[in-house]
């Protein structure tokens, strides 16, 4: 190649020309790389200044992929290194597990279990939601261990507790006790009905059930209990028909009543027999 001093003036000429093209040239605006590799080494930065990054295929990123604008993936990425993503992340689509997990805090979410999926924490774990509306768990929420739930609870279902059904509230006289009381529990849904009445001149009251006992409660499984206040007298009853019962005693004496029946609606199989696929046993919990 000649010297550049020695050029003549046609010779440079048509150097400048093809200085002043490359200048203002995109050499990259049509560039295609099949079967390559590019390749850049420390310090070098890879910069799209207002365009896009599109990857269609496999991107495999080894090590540390940080971003501040849009990116857009429509095949399969593989992330080998840590991601860390400082802004909001939208999921327009599912977020599938394989045999890895989602940490977050003392929260883990998996795929172990015999249901297909779990939520572990070692410590506590709140699933809250606005006031007003509700958290919907279908078809099965298991918990194992102790659980606190601040607030109404709405049941649309059956609700089987397999330990002890108690109230609990704040003792009255004793500061730092609680007062705790047990469910009573029967083979049928029963209702409970009390109250007291006085017996008139010719030793009968006619009691009136609310206006909604028929509605609510079987004709069969009806009984009426009747307890003579004060010194004891012969007392009697005649069934409930109507919502409405005579009772029979002294003349201007009291008597306290309870009335016992069983609801439509809640009917249940007293001895069922335990399923052996479909329910949780502890070591479910403990996978």
């Amino acid at each position: 190649m000649a010297r550049i001093d020695n050029l003549d003036g046609g010779e440079l000429a048509r150097l400048k020309a093809r200085i002043s093209a490359l200048e203002n040239a995109t050499p990259l605006s049509n560039t295609s790389v099949e079967r390559g590799r590019l390749r850049m080494y420390d310090g070098s930065e890879l910069l799209i200044q207002n365009g896009n990054l599109t990857v269609s295929g496999t991107a495999t990123i080894t090590g540390a992929l940080n971003g501040s604008g849009t990116v857009t993936w429509t095949g399969t990425s593989n992330l080998n290194g840590p991601v860390n993503i400082a802004g909001l992340a939208t999921l327009n689509n599912n977020l599938v597990l394989g045999t890895g997990t989602i940490k977050a805090g003392t929260i883990t979410i998996d795929k172990l279990g015999a249901y297909g999926g779990r939520i572990v924490s070692s410590n506590s774990l709140f699933l809250e939601a606005p006031a007003g509306q509700a958290i919907i768990v279908s078809p099965y929420l298991g918990v194992a261990g102790p659980s606190n739930f601040q607030g109404n609870v709405d049941v649309t279902g059956n609700h089987t507790v397999s330990g002890t059904k108690s109230f609990r509230m704040d003792h009255p006289t004793k500061p730092g006790y609680w007062i705790q009381h047990g469910s009573t529990e029967s083979p049928i849904s029963g209702t409970e009905y009390t109250g007291t009445g006085t017996f008139d001149a010719s030793g009968e009251c006619l009691v009136t059930l609310p206006d909604y006992f028929e509605a609510v409660n079987k004709l069969e499984n009806r009984t009426v209990h009747l307890t003579a206040i004060g010194r004891p007298f012969m007392v009697g009853v005649d069934r409930v028909v109507g919502g409405k019962f005579t009772a029979y005693g002294n003349a201007g004496r009291e008597f306290d009543w309870v009335v016992k029946a069983e609801r439509f609606g809640g009917d249940f199989e007293v001895e069922p027999k335990k399923p052996e696929d479909d329910y949780p046993s502890s070591s479910y919990f403990g996978q």
